[in-house]
């Protein structure tokens, strides 16, 4: 049920060619990308489908953006009769074109309910509402008048119908209210993003009441701020809050209600950090329900908020994406832009990257400077439009989808709909066209679990690296096994059970007759003797150092088999808990358990022999291995459960170890103490100090080896140096 071909290409985020591309002036095409494991790009296969173009000679800038070039445009909307609005801002317009690109409106000027000549100042961001999606069916334009620090609103006439000023409230500061974008949801909530406010989204009811902020960036501190803050009072605390914490840049709604915001702002190394973590704190996309809680789904193999190939340490290269915009696509997928690679990103509900396409440059296809998106749907075809400040003045770029795009979004469309057979259809299509695809990987094997195909199911699902659906389908495959194998399962389980208690006392026995007998003792009572120290540490530690019964034979034979059990723990583990196929050689699990207990037995001789202990290095080190015992078998045990157990009973497989861990811990506490004779205060002090004495002989192995290395190099290239001149 492992697909370990796929290992070569675990992690396929970006999905082909998605859109062909026409501008408003000549065909564009464009690069997609996939990414591999480690996040390298890798070209998709090209499946290009040119539109029909638009001859700049045809209709000229001026004419076509109404008589005027767009100056410093800041936001591009479409509405349900596909027409394009575009913040014109510095021209203090609104431009308004029809379905074919032409001008067919420009709001500028307007006369208020007062009949009072009023003009708009510096818009950057508008928002139409769709009557069809609205609960009062009707449908306004939306105008964030920046400028004027106001919010403008017009029926689909263009008709003046009202302005929203500054609310009455105490929460908002003088100068907080400065509409840069905005969104309405279906019940006419308005979601105002403001370029002076820190403390989130401003929310105001459909009358123009202020109902609160939602959604505020979390603010970042470093280590020195975290330090200082400890120092300040509360008010000094509140005060540097606000100077820290940063503003979104853009905000659109979908059609239940949900917000999406985007932030540029985000401190790069917690946004760099985000990408694998996927932290929702530090994404530069997020997803808001009404209360202002961050709701979207990170399933995805990494943070969907753009490029994952980055390197900050890199001099020429780009850096964490630069999100400046977000729009809403068809079945519930959404797009966001990256400013600094003008590539535009999209996504579905789930966080999984379905494609992405764009690139900086003034080749056909490329952006100079896209500064918003948005889809355009005419006749039926949804188009991606990205308003471009090119060199040469604004231009829209319009992306056509290809057939590889509708067959992505028919299998996404049949499957929000469960209509599971014919989803299966369209990703096996998606398949045929990029073999590479996870998402139609999952998608089959979703379709194959909802029609009781479970083995199959798996093995879809196994070529993603989907463990969580995984997980579902095995659980039903291991009901069947338990229906029908319940009764000899469970006799086998008390068989074990009853053979390991009957073991037990059998040890039991074995050390009890072993502490009568005179003379050396043999090596397999050695080796029993653990059993009798798991449940009496105190007689047995002592009995370990003054009566030898053990030795550094067996010590050697426990932390051998320790390796081994924790080798078994690398390649032994089930698909669920190790989906990649990970695992570590029999040489690194050496390192990872000798190393440790070795420099445990250093750092703890070196200081108890300082300070009264009692104990040679010789009986440190037996204590030391046979401290190691338990975990071994709750290490295995582990391993084995990690085969029968589901993803949601992964906690036990945790609990085990952690319990084996402590178990270890403690056993150790105990070895020391009475391996020492040292009072319990005295023991706890020496166990710390043993602890920063591993870390000090480690930095310095560390600080020799490489100045051993450093002088090797030198020498070498002395002597390299002779031998040239010679």
């Amino acid at each position: 049920m492992k697909n370990k071909l796929s290992k070569l290409l675990i992690l396929i985020l970006v999905l082909g060619t998605v859109f062909g591309s026409v501008s408003a002036f000549a065909y564009e095409a464009f690069d997609t990308y996939t990414y591999s494991i480690d996040g390298e790009p890798l070209k998709s296969p090209a499946a290009y489908q040119p539109a029909d173009t638009v001859d700049s000679s045809e209709m000229g800038l001026t004419e076509k953006f109404g008589g005027l070039p767009l100056n410093s445009a800041n936001d591009i909307v479409t509405d349900n009769d596909s027409n394009v609005y575009i913040a014109d801002t510095n021209n203090d317009r609104i431009v308004v074109l029809n379905k074919y690109y032409s001008v067919v409106a420009v709001l500028s000027t307007y006369e208020d309910e007062y009949a009072n000549e009023q003009t708009l100042s510096k818009p950057e961001g508008i928002y139409v509402t769709d009557p069809t999606k609205t609960s009062n069916r009707e449908s306004y334009i939306y105008v964030c008048d920046t400028g004027n620090k106001r919010v403008v609103v017009f029926d689909r006439e263009y008709n003046y119908v009202r302005t929203y000023e500054k609310p009455d409230s105490a929460l908002l500061t003088e100068g907080a209210f400065i509409p840069s974008s905005i969104a309405v949801d279906i019940y006419g909530r308005i979601f105002i993003v403001s370029k002076s406010s820190s403390e989130g989204v401003i929310v105001m009811s459909s009358e123009g009441d202020f109902t609160g902020f939602i959604g505020a960036q979390k603010v970042t501190y470093s280590l020195i701020q975290m330090i200082w803050r400890r120092f300040q009072s509360k008010e000094q605390r509140d005060s540097q809050a606000a100077n820290v914490s940063v503003s979104y840049n853009n905000i659109t709604v979908d059609d239940y209600g949900f917000v999406y915001v985007t932030n540029n702002k985000i401190d790069k190394n917690q946004q760099y950090k985000a990408i694998k973590s996927k932290n929702a704190d530090y994404s530069p996309v997020k997803k808001l329900n009404s209360a202002g809680d961050e709701i979207m789904k990170r399933n995805g193999f990494f943070d969907p908020g753009g490029e994952v190939a980055v390197n900050l340490l890199s001099t020429n290269g780009l850096g964490v994406s630069d999100i400046i915009d977000v729009a809403i696509g068809r079945e519930e997928s959404w797009s966001i832009l990256d400013k600094s690679r003008s590539r535009i990103f999209t996504y579905d509900q789930n966080g999984n990257l379905l494609f992405a396409f764009g690139d900086m440059g003034d080749s056909l296809g490329n952006g100079e400077n896209f500064v918003a998106i948005t889809y355009h749907t005419v006749d039926d075809v949804t188009y991606i439009l990205a308003l471009d400040n090119a060199g040469t003045g604004f231009k829209i770029t319009v992306y056509s989808p290809t057939d590889y795009c509708d067959t992505i979004m028919n299998a996404l469309r049949n499957q929000n709909e469960h209509n599971y057979s014919a989803s299966i259809v369209y990703w096996q299509d998606v398949l045929t066209k990029n073999n590479n695809f996870d998402l139609a990987y999952i998608g089959i094997g979703k379709a194959l679990y909802n029609q009781g195909e479970y083995e199959e199911a798996m093995e879809m699902l196994a070529s993603a690296y989907e463990t969580e659906q995984y997980s579902k389908a095995f659980a039903e495959i291991r009901k069947d096994i338990i229906g029908t194998w319940l009764i000899p399962i469970l006799v086998l389980i008390i068989a074990l059970v009853v053979g390991f208690l009957k073991f037990l006392g059998w040890a039991k026995k074995k050390n009890k007759a072993t502490s009568l007998k005179v003379g050396k003792k043999t090596y397999v009572e050695e080796l029993i003797y653990v059993f009798h120290l798991w449940f009496h540490p105190f007689d047995a530690y002592w009995d370990l150092k003054h009566e030898k019964r053990g030795s550094v034979r067996a010590g050697l034979t426990i932390m051998g088999i320790t390796i081994l059990a924790f080798f078994y723990q690398s390649v032994g583990r089930g698909y669920i808990f190790n989906p990649r196929d990970a695992y570590s050689t029999i040489i690194v699990q050496i390192l990872s358990i000798a190393v440790p207990v070795l420099l445990w037995c250093v750092g703890n001789w070196c200081l108890t022999t300082l300070f009264e202990g009692e104990g040679s290095f010789k009986d440190i080190f037996i204590a030391t291995t046979y401290s190691l015992a338990p975990l071994p078998l709750l290490v295995i045990i582990s391993t084995v459960l990690t085969n029968i157990l589901t993803q949601s009973e992964g906690s036990i497989v945790t609990l085990l170890v952690t319990f084996g861990y402590i178990w270890v811990g403690i056993l150790l506490f105990f070895g020391t103490l009475v391996t020492h004779d040292y009072p319990l205060g005295k023991n706890v002090l020496i166990t710390i100090c043993s602890i920063v004495a591993m870390a000090v002989i480690m930095f310095v192995a560390i600080l020799f080896s490489s100045l051993v290395i450093k002088m090797v190099t030198f020498v070498v290239a002395i002597f390299t140096e002779i031998g040239n001149r010679v």
